[in-house]
């Protein structure tokens, strides 16, 4: 393989659509605009590949391929139990459909329809088939419901399965566990070694494995190539997997992260776990999720407080992120209810057909403040901080608990102190003591409607008092994202060598 000519070329790989992940699209951006060609590839929904050029990186988007799930313990023990099930539901589904078609042709017969060729059987002939049919189909539709049912079960057959593989293949045991692994790698291993690639970027946990199995075969080519494992999270603490893909996840991070030449994660605390979970001779890297601080102009994106038709003296909390049910955003609504006069922006996926909005809304019905409830979509990354800059505070209500949460400096902390917000956030460990340290906010406890109201009535009484914080301008530039990306030149220039003279920061 003949060695690659002008800068070095790096891929990221990210298992998800791209969109959305301002962390993944500014890392592109900043590493393109350092002088590296810079690839990133992702998940494309739409069944076809989608290559564009978006901050000087080129994006490659692949489509998912389907598989089959595992051939689980419970599938087994279902094809025992449920004998005359269809193969899945839809199919159920198409069957009854059938049934109920041939009760409409019953009732033409009964009631006497021409009939043109061939031979009219007794209707008595036709009742009596149609009711076997009925029975034998409904009785195979009811199976397959039930077996659907039975397989979305997780109990005694799943931790027996975990033990069983977990003893006889280690941690490689996730391929007997979850099939997205894999479904990952046939997507993307193709696009990785046809781009001869001098560093793999691999973030989150699904694409350390393809990220360091690609490169083990670009080394047997000749290739030398290096990898980066760019962690997202702390895997074995995701608690919204269900338990084989997070036994799967877990392993399969653990079998392949070794193989990566250098870690960076996002927060201190969870480099901390990361080296004692892997026994890293080093602590890893840590690159915030902040916003960028020196956007490239762009056109005015207006502001959030005119997008909602509120003057300057109603009082606005916003919140901004993925909105399910696991992210309890309802004690939102529940302590708006309490605070009088307070309006809610709510920033969030779907605004308009994902079910949980749905259900916030018709909370805030039923408590009779829908007029003080916004919801909306997303913003581009660049014009966040700018957009809701007009609020009088952001709210965080990230439940405790989870592992992952105690840890977490979320990008949203970094975005509402860019917007000079105060700050309303729970108890969790890693975020709250930054708040208190900051003193740019309060702090209620997780899941107390009345608790958030407190804290919310606090800010509103002095919004001054707490944007004191932000007059230091060291803190907002060491919270930038122009600031945190110079590690990672750092890490690259390390591995492969010094880039060439940067091209303009399409982020300046």
């Amino acid at each position: 393989m003949e060695p690659a000519q002008g800068p070095a070329r790096v891929v990221m790989v990210v298992p998800n659509r791209i969109d959305g992940d301002s962390r993944v699209q500014k890392a592109a951006a900043s590493i393109a605009a350092a002088g590296w060609e810079t690839h990133l590839i992702g998940v494309s929904v739409t069944g076809k590949q989608e290559p564009y050029e978006q901050d000087g990186a080129t994006i490659h988007k692949i489509p998912l391929p389907k598989m089959d799930p595992p051939r689980s313990l419970r599938r087994h023990v279902a094809a025992f139990r449920f004998p005359f099930a269809y193969s899945d539901i839809e199919r159920a589904k198409r069957r009854e459909r059938h049934v109920k078609a041939a009760r409409l042709e019953l009732d033409a017969l009964r009631g006497g329809g021409p009939v043109r060729g061939g031979v009219r059987l007794p209707l008595l002939v036709h009742r009596a088939g149609r009711r076997l049919e009925r029975a034998w189909i409904g009785g195979r539709a009811r199976q397959t419901k039930k077996r659907e049912k039975y397989l979305g079960r997780e109990g005694r057959l799943e931790r027996i399965e975990r033990r069983w593989w977990g003893a006889l293949l280690g941690d490689r045991a996730w391929r007997r566990l979850d099939v997205n692994m894999q479904r990952f790698e046939l997507a993307f291993r193709p696009a990785i070694l046809a781009l001869e690639p001098d560093l793999l970027h691999a973030h989150d946990a699904y694409s350390v494995g393809v990220c360091v199995r690609a490169a083990e075969q670009l080394r047997r080519w000749g290739k030398t190539v290096k990898v980066v494992y760019d962690a997202h999270e702390f895997v074995p603490g995701h608690e919204g997997l269900a338990p084989n893909k997070l036994e799967a996840q877990s392993r399969w991070e653990r079998q392949y992260l070794p193989g990566a030449d250098a870690v960076v994660t996002v927060s201190h605390p969870l480099a901390k776990l990361l080296q004692e979970r892997h026994g890293l001779e080093r602590e890893p890297s840590v690159v915030y999720n902040a916003p960028l601080a020196h956007p490239a102009p762009r056109p005015d994106p207006g502001d959030l407080r005119s997008d909602c038709g509120l003057d300057a003296h109603t009082p606005l909390a916003v919140y901004i992120g993925w909105a399910s049910p696991e992210r309890q955003i309802e004690v939102i609504v529940e302590a708006a209810r309490l605070v009088p006069g307070l309006h809610v922006a709510f920033m969030v996926s779907r605004h308009t057909t994902n079910p949980y909005v749905k259900r916030l809304q018709a909370l805030g019905e039923e408590y009779g403040i829908s007029d003080r409830l916004h919801f909306r979509g997303y913003v581009d990354y660049e014009d966040l901080p700018k957009f809701i800059s007009t609020a009088d505070m952001g709210i965080h209500p990230m439940p405790t608990g989870s592992v992952n949460h105690e840890i977490a400096l979320p990008n949203k902390f970094f975005e509402y102190c860019h917007a000079r917000l105060p700050l309303v956030v729970t108890t969790v460990k890693t975020l709250s003591a930054e708040v208190r340290r900051l003193g740019n906010g309060e702090v209620f406890t997780s899941g107390d409607a009345r608790s958030l109201a407190d804290a919310i009535e606090r800010i509103l009484a002095d919004r001054d008092g707490y944007r004191r914080a932000y007059k230091d301008p060291a803190l907002l530039e060491e919270y930038s994202w122009e600031h945190q990306a110079l590690e990672y030149a750092r890490i690259y220039e390390r591995l492969i060598g010094p880039a060439p003279v940067p091209r303009a920061d399409p982020a300046s």
